[in-house]
């Protein structure tokens, strides 16, 4: 199985950009309920009220406020993350699960939580397969949208003929033909499906002999993403509870692959270890892969200055490199804003590694420091 790659951070780029009087707001607007409307109302004027008294400007504030109260036409818990600057929205971005209500203004935007549920997204397909075709769900785990296909294969022939002879022989094996070509139509609708969206997995459940003929129909790009679950099918009335057990299995299968392989660049190549030295490269341009362990920088600041790769530990450093004012933060924002500037990938760990004993490492592109020669 290829492990996916990490979920580009591009996006975010046009709001690390920003620099002074930036309002970031993470609002709750999950309508799981009647009383929806009204909480989401709720959770707008407490954004409001916070942004107010942080001393945003009135105007941008309604406009933000505006734009948490308009429907996402999504059920289930939802979040909203908005980035404004001046008289611009310059992020809206939908986020699954209920994130607490809060607002920041301020020298930059703090894009960390929204970064690292991008960075750490897998998009997915279910497929339920039986003799016939499949039903396909597409969906991602950090965006709350989701999209529901069916494949259906061009099948005649379905069920098995219990008289004998000839006959019988003749029209068994219309039916394992049959049966195949749906397998191929399936497959092939999937192979589709990856080529054309950014699919990290593929989970296949139903019916084991369409799920083993799906598979050897494959081609190469759907076959390296594809896994068979245990649980789940098809067919009227099948539980889908421990088939949700068995995609969540999967899916943090797929994130631990992949954290392998940034682990071992890390060991076996050009790297920085600790804040010090991520922060120097940061500021140098260097870094590929950012990894950081949740937590680790708390109640940590920097300073940065207009760019995003402007940051340092203190004014000083940041007056030494022509800042005449620099502005304090929290360092974790600044990291991750620098990382975005530089089109660098971001790692989120959820626990402590040994290669990074502070639970802060880049991987780099190169290292521009000179190298330690023994005398």
């Amino acid at each position: 199985m290829k492990p996916p790659t990490t979920a580009p951070l591009s996006a975010l780029r046009p709001a690390a950009d920003l620099y002074g009087d930036v309002v970031t707001a993470y609002v709750d607007v999950s309508r799981t309920n009647e009383d929806g409307v009204h909480e989401v109302e709720v959770h707008a004027e407490n954004l409001r009220r916070q942004l107010l008294d942080a001393g945003a400007d009135d105007a941008l504030v309604e406009s933000v406020s505006a734009r948490v109260l308009e429907p996402t036409g999504l059920g289930g818990e939802t979040s909203r993350v908005i980035v404004a600057h001046g008289n611009e929205l310059v992020t809206d971005a939908l986020l699954a699960g209920a994130f607490p209500t809060r607002a920041h203004h301020g020298p930059i935007a703090h894009l960390l939580d929204l970064a690292r549920a991008t960075a750490d997204e897998l998009r997915y397909a279910v497929v339920r397969v039986d003799r016939t075709g499949a039903d396909i769900t597409v969906a991602g785990t950090a965006g709350p949208d989701r999209r529901e296909l069916a494949s259906e294969g061009d099948h005649d022939v379905l069920h098995k003929y219990k008289g004998g002879g000839w006959s019988h022989r003749r029209f068994q094996m219309r039916v394992e033909d049959s049966i195949e070509r749906n397998a191929e139509a399936v497959a092939g609708d999937l192979d589709s499906l990856v080529v054309n969206e950014r699919i990290d997995v593929v989970l296949l459940a139903g019916e084991p002999t369409s799920c083993s003929s799906v598979r050897e129909s494959a081609g190469a790009k759907l076959a390296e993403r594809l896994e068979i679950l245990e649980h789940g099918g098809r067919a009227e009335g099948a539980t889908d509870e421990r088939l949700d057990e068995d995609v969540a299995a999967a899916l943090e299968r797929r994130r631990t692959a992949r954290l392998d392989v940034v682990l071992e660049r890390l060991g076996g190549g050009a790297k920085a270890v600790g804040v010090g030295e991520t922060v120097e490269a940061l500021r140098r341009g260097e870094v590929e892969t950012l990894l950081l362990l949740e937590g680790a920088l708390e109640g940590r600041q920097a300073y940065v200055g207009a760019e995003p790769l402007l940051l340092g530990h203190s004014p000083e450093e940041l007056q030494a490199f022509g800042v005449d004012e620099p502005a304090i933060t929290r360092l974790d924002e600044a990291m991750v804003r620098a990382a975005i500037g530089q089109d660098a990938d971001l790692v989120p760990l959820r626990a402590p590694v040994g290669l990074l004993p502070d639970g802060v490492g880049a991987v780099l592109r190169f290292d521009s420091r000179p190298e330690l020669t023994s005398t």
